[in-house]
């Protein structure tokens, strides 16, 4: 540059560098700004996806908008019928929640399109427009400036809408803050769409898990009931394990208990389907038909795939004496256990085959008798297939089961079934293990009549002896009560 006599030489170069201030002034703020929204941006993917629980996803969402990009929000979440559910936040800290009818939000077609998923950019609207909300929407802003409509989807699915407002001392939305917005409900759709999933798969689970879950025990005069129930999958609580018990109006009850083959959904919906198959059998005959109920079920498991079911069914009669007639058919079960009132635990024999593995099979049946505080147990193979013990891998076995069962003489039912159940747990020790169910059935003691323990107490012989498994008392017994 050269000097023109007058100093403006002087004048140009001294304002340079002003003027280099001045720039990287601009693009210093433009940074700061910039790293500002990616600071919002990340904040909002870690606070939006610390929870898949529907309801806190959408209170996070219309609070962290507060003051970054409005004054107020509002969430209008995805119409279920004729109503559909809102929820805002601001301004300062005030916070409400409601219902809306759908048709209001039809009445402005900017939020109905985001609500239905076909408006993908951020639209501008003055509060006034949506004078149809003034319920939903705070009344100090409805006159202010502008607010913002933006779309929240995921995947093409819509998950709600988000209504932003500000107040009239604050500039409208620039194009910068429509972009941040738009970038903002990108985050916040796929997040309200996953809490959105998650929540309609949980209540889905929590239905099947109450519709496969085992009834409530009935009250029964003259008998007493205890169950216990611990499925492999315990998060989901669904098991392949299924019992049920139901009162007949001639006394007594009826029951079944069985074990499909495999673990975990698959396991628990043809668990689900035998257990129903059984109920509605039990309903239409006019009297029990045991063997013939396992022939009719077994048509049935082989028409539903390549599992098969172990199962056994029966019925419980209270006697004028206070003992108990027990009649049982058996599809291929573990045998009942019965515990006398001297301590002896009897295997009930009653042979026959799986059901749904042949088309054509046998089944068995047979009676016992269960006197005054004598116990019939009913269980599954998790409980004595549980792998635990000091090893972690030996397994509790019969003998353990047996042992166990000789200990509980003068116990009830219900304290029966807990006890086992319990050191059954306690033998795993946290470790994973298979379907777990107990069902024992019960007359009552005597009135005035104290407990009689087995001799030799807890370990003795008299729970592991010889003939205490042999089914030969049990079938002795039957003899005498035909």
């Amino acid at each position: 540059m050269t000097d023109d006599g007058d100093g403006g030489g002087r004048g140009a170069w001294g304002r340079a560098p002003a003027q280099l201030s001045g720039l990287l002034g601009l693009v210093e703020a433009a940074l700061l700004d910039e790293r500002d929204r990616s600071a919002f941006l990340e904040e909002t993917t870690r606070r939006l996806g610390a929870s898949l629980h529907h309801g806190r996803t959408v209170r996070a969402l219309v609070e962290m908008v507060i003051p970054k990009l409005a004054d107020a929000s509002v969430v209008v979440l995805p119409a279920s019928g004729r109503r559909t559910h809102w929820r805002r936040a601001g301004p300062g800290d005030a916070r409400s929640a409601g219902e809306v009818a759908v048709a209001t939000l039809e009445r402005i077609p900017k939020v109905a399109d985001a609500l239905y998923g076909l408006q993908p950019r951020p639209a501008v609207i003055r509060p006034q427009e949506m004078a149809a909300l003034d319920d939903v929407l705070p009344g100090e802003l409805v006159h202010g400036e502008e607010a913002l409509v933006v779309q929240l989807a995921a995947g093409g699915v819509p998950a709600g809408a988000l209504i932003m407002l500000r107040g009239p001392e604050r500039p409208r939305f620039e194009d910068a803050d429509i972009e941040l917005a738009h970038q903002f409900a990108l985050r916040a759709g796929l997040a309200l769409a996953t809490a959105a999933l998650y929540s309609q798969q949980a209540h889905t689970i929590a239905v099947l898990q109450a519709s496969m879950a085992p009834e409530p025990l009935p009250v029964a005069d003259g008998l007493r009931l205890g169950a216990a129930y611990r499925p492999a999958a315990e998060a989901l609580r669904i098991s392949g394990d299924y019992y049920h018990v139901a009162p007949c109006p001639a006394g007594g009850v009826t029951f079944f208990f069985g074990d499909v083959s495999g673990k975990g959904a698959e396991a628990a919906v043809l668990a689900g389907r035998v257990r129903q198959s059984m109920r509605t059998l039990a309903m239409v005959k006019r009297g029990p038909d045991l063997l013939g109920d396992l022939q009719l079920l077994n048509d049935l498991v082989i028409s539903a795939g390549h599992r098969f079911t172990t199962l056994v069914t029966g019925s419980a009669r209270p006697c004028d004496d206070g003992s108990v007639k027990v009649e049982i058919a058996s599809g291929g079960h573990l045998p009942p256990l019965a515990l006398r009132g001297d301590g002896r635990v009897e295997e009930i024999v009653c042979e026959g085959m799986l059901v749904g593995a042949v088309p054509d099979p046998s089944f068995g049946r047979t009676e016992l008798r269960l006197e005054p505080g004598e116990l019939m147990l009913l269980y599954s193979d998790g409980l004595t297939e549980a792998r635990g013990g000091m090893s972690g891998r030996d397994i509790y076995g019969d003998e353990r089961l047996v042992d166990a069962l000789a200990g509980c003489v003068g116990m009830q039912a219900p304290s029966v079934a807990e006890r086992l159940e319990l050191l059954t747990t306690e033998w795993l020790a946290g470790r994973p293990h298979d379907d777990i169910s107990i069902l024992t059935l019960q007359a009552p003691p005597r009135r005035g009549s104290p407990p009689r323990r087995r001799p030799g107490g807890p370990g003795g012989s008299a729970s592991t002896g010889g003939s205490a498994r042999t089914g030969e008392s049990a079938s002795t017994k039957e003899s005498g009560t035909s």
